[in-house]
């Protein structure tokens, strides 16, 4: 259930799946998928992505709960585009997760990916969407040791525990235990993840938020008013957090 960043995004976009040949970018005009281009850029359909990884914030709060200047900011390649999150009413059309998987995996799609889930969540305000803007903070601390996107990331998933405590996000897996041998999507608690992430090196791959000792991100996160009891080894799938209460 812990994976890098790459494995937890293929295995959600992969949650509601069914044809892998029916993916349409009906939402775009489309052109050349991953072509590249003189100025550093990679295709994404009729949108430039950028491919460094170095971030200006549009603003000290950008990629935060009810901060919207990332709709604004002259960077983001997403300001006029779509990114429709899931239906359950229409779990076959196209949403973020499989509009995601067209930005290409590691640092040269981290700067993208940021851009992309600040978007979704200044349009719409989700756990989920917090989350991934936080993740793809870290990815960007990992690629460029930029001591504000190390604070900002830090803020971000703080944000995903004071505004989104009990929210989600789905992973599938365990084909054999489906009765038809179809992925079972199962759901685990965001507040597990931010902290598995802040704690431990492997549960995202990035390089650690809170250099040192990892009892320094115990005591981060409970200067921020919660406690977390880590994960135990193999399968780091029992960690808990908790409000601290008065």
């Amino acid at each position: 259930m812990r994976t890098t960043q790459r494995n937890q995004l293929t295995q959600i976009a992969r949650r509601w799946r069914t044809l892998a040949g029916a993916l349409v970018m009906a939402l775009f005009v489309s052109a050349c998928d991953g072509e590249r281009t003189d100025d550093d850029g990679t295709v994404f359909n009729t949108v430039l992505l950028p491919t460094d990884t170095l971030l200006n914030l549009a603003c000290a709060d950008a990629g935060i709960f009810l901060e919207t200047c990332v709709l604004e900011d002259p960077e983001n390649p997403f300001v006029t585009v779509p990114i429709p999150e899931f239906d359950p009413n229409n779990p076959d059309a196209i949403s973020k997760f499989e509009l995601i998987d067209n930005i290409p995996f590691g640092p040269e799609g981290a700067k993208a990916r940021f851009y992309f889930w600040a978007t979704a969540l200044a349009r719409r305000s989700s756990g989920e969407n917090q989350y991934f803007t936080a993740l793809a903070l870290h990815e960007l601390f990992d690629a460029n040791s930029d001591p504000l996107i190390q604070e900002q990331a830090l803020k971000a998933y703080r944000s995903v525990l004071e505004n989104y405590f009990g929210s989600v996000v789905f992973f599938t897996c365990c084909t054999a235990s489906s009765p038809d041998g179809t992925p079972v999507p199962f759901p685990v608690t965001l507040n597990e993840l931010v902290a598995d992430n802040l704690f431990r090196t492997d549960a995202t791959g990035f390089v650690r938020l809170i250099p040192g000792d990892p009892i320094l991100a115990l005591s981060l996160i409970g200067e921020w008013g919660f406690t977390y009891r880590p994960a135990t080894p193999p399968l780091f799938n029992d960690g808990l957090v908790f409000v601290n209460g008065g």
